[in-house]
């Protein structure tokens, strides 16, 4: 006798349901669960990627791909919730719609607005969406929820509900931004940056002139040019480290104005030395050097857009307003110290401790913007707008 075949995949509603519930900090609200099955359900499960087209070889189109993996899935629900009640004391068709609408849009956006009102990060809590019949769990966000009225059903609340997945494992944590770093380890990582740059600094000059000597389209002038930046670099760098050790929180205007020069100049840093390193011929020795200035600029380009960047700062005129009724009387405000003079006249803005000429402006720009692959200058644009850059940087006296 033949072997019995088995039995196909039970699929009804009371054993495979789909359901909806709150996670609100590892506390569970009670699932609502769709009794009427959807009508129509779509899992959308996308690729990050991108393809690129290539011109071909005369036999076939061909192309490349970047590919960074699977992407955050979606799906779209479609139904309604019924119409008689289901069992003794349960609800029917209009009751379940709204239990069902309540709990996926005003429910879930008000606790996610108590957790911000206090204090509570809003990421614990999650709305969870539970397919049973096809197997998967997600954390999900609602980005729209319909109710449609059709004549042709005119006792039926039909819902039309679509979902982002923001994880796919209701067990994941969310992800945490990385943390930006506070201003003493910032001083500090930009100290050990300085020292790293300043350690390459006797060598660069020959790294640069017998990279030239491989390379004869730039200019004789190219090595020295390169010295010249890279000490200008390490002297915008020290400034940039003792003008926010200065400042009581580390920030005012003066500190956000040199930090903004000396990241334009941690990029151009980067565009020059990967340029140099990326001429065809050169040594391995001689390219891994250069390739390590360029890291040690890409590191302190880090530094100051992570725990050094700029802030934004207000400045204090508290001096500039006199007294109010009586307050000086009871311990209060004291007269204003610019009584009987003009008080705008005597405010003087904080002198920025590096400036820059238009002309080193536009060059920055050039360098900053440039891609040493995919879009490179010419050589003899390089030295010409590195030259520019190092001529027009001013420093305060």
């Amino acid at each position: 006798m033949a072997d019995k075949l088995p039995p196909p995949t039970n699929q009804r509603a009371e054993v495979r349901p789909i359901a909806f519930a709150i996670d609100a900090g590892g506390v569970l609200s009670k699932p609502v669960t769709l009794n009427v099955r959807p009508e129509d359900l779509t899992r959308t499960e996308p690729s990050r990627l991108s393809v690129h087209q290539t011109l071909g070889n005369g036999q076939g189109v061909t192309g490349w791909v970047d590919n960074f993996g699977a992407g955050l899935p979606t799906v779209t629900l479609s139904g309604h919730t019924g119409w008689r009640r289901g069992s003794v004391g349960g609800e029917d068709g209009y009751e379940a719609f709204n239990t069902l609408n309540k709990l996926v849009m005003p429910q879930f956006h008000a606790l996610k607005q108590a957790a911000v009102d206090s204090g509570i990060d809003p990421a614990s809590v999650k709305l969870i969406f539970i397919d049973m019949l096809d197997g998967f769990t997600w954390s999900v966000v609602p980005t729209s929820f319909v109710l449609r009225r059709s004549k042709s059903r005119p006792l039926l609340l039909q819902y039309n509900i679509s979902l982002q997945a923001v994880s796919t494992s209701i067990d994941d944590q969310f992800p945490m931004l990385p943390s930006m770093g506070g201003i003493s380890a910032g001083l500090s990582s930009l100290n050990r940056s300085i020292s790293l740059i300043q350690g390459f600094a006797p060598s660069v000059g020959g790294w640069v002139a017998s990279a030239a000597k491989v390379d004869t389209s730039f200019p004789a002038t190219i090595a020295g040019t390169v010295s010249k930046f890279l000490a200008l670099s390490l002297s915008v760098y020290r400034i940039v480290g003792s003008t926010v050790a200065s400042v009581i929180n580390g920030f005012n205007s003066a500190a956000n104005s040199v930090i903004r020069v000396a990241s334009d100049i941690s990029k151009i840093g980067i565009n020059v030395f990967r340029t140099l390193s990326a001429i065809v011929g050169l040594p391995g020795t001689l390219r891994a050097s250069l390739m390590r200035v360029a890291t040690a600029f890409n590191a302190m380009a880090c530094i100051l857009s992570n725990s050094l960047r700029p802030r934004p700062t207000y400045e204090e005129y508290d001096g500039m307003f006199g007294a109010s009724t009586c307050s000086s009387t009871t311990g209060g405000r004291m007269d204003s110290p610019y009584a009987n003079m003009n008080a705008f006249k005597q405010m003087q803005p904080v002198p920025d401790p590096v400036r820059v000429s238009s002309v080193a402006q536009s060059s920055s720009a050039t360098l900053r913007t440039s891609d040493p692959i995919l879009r490179p200058l010419p050589s003899q644009e390089v030295s010409r707008h590195l030259t520019n850059v190092v001529g027009g940087l001013e420093f305060a006296t």
